[in-house]
């Protein structure tokens, strides 16, 4: 019964896997539209927002970002695993 432990726990790290290159696609996304936004702001208090939001979504990229590089380091298994899950 140890093999089939072993192969449950293992069948969890895909999905975490595939969980956290989806957030990392959406929060690109949310940083690409934001950019959009920031550069077709037309009043100050758009570009305020813009700005507000252009900083949060690095933020959020980063942070995701960071804690990709934790899990796979600098291997190249997160470059096979994007693409895996495209």
């Amino acid at each position: 019964m140890e093999w089939f432990k072993k192969r449950a726990s293992s069948a969890v790290l895909p999905l975490e896997n595939q969980a956290l290159i989806a957030d990392i696609r959406r929060a690109e996304q949310e940083w690409k539209n934001a950019e959009w936004r920031f550069q077709h702001a037309l009043g100050e208090d758009h570009v305020d927002y813009a700005i507000f939001c252009l900083e949060a979504a690095e933020k959020k990229l980063g942070m995701l970002l960071k804690q990709a590089k934790g899990k796979w380091g600098e291997s190249a298994d997160f470059v096979k695993e994007v693409r895996e899950a495209k």
